[in-house]
């Protein structure tokens, strides 16, 4: 009886490895081209993994930061978006 305490530990181990499989199975066969801009890491980006940001680039900017670094963003856009409608390259 003593081979019953194991059981526990022993279906974790293998219960664990299985769905993680499972999961990556149903990613591949059903999410195929629907992950969005993640680069097909759609799924890993969202369980923790490939995290390709250093801490300064995922730490949030403050108030007034934040909306001076978003206008920025959005002038660099504009001029972006005027450049592809007059058709020039970089």
């Amino acid at each position: 009886m003593e081979w019953a305490i194991g059981i526990p530990v022993l279906v974790l181990l293998l219960v664990c490895p299985l769905m993680m499989v499972g999961m990556m199975a149903f990613g591949w066969l059903f999410m195929r081209g629907r992950s969005g801009s993640h680069g097909g890491h759609g799924m890993m980006m969202c369980m923790g993994h490939g995290g390709h940001g250093t801490e300064h680039e995922t730490a949030a900017p403050a108030g007034d930061d934040l909306v001076d670094e978003l206008k920025v963003e959005r002038q660099r856009l504009d001029e972006l978006i005027a450049r592809a409608e007059r058709g020039e390259a970089r």
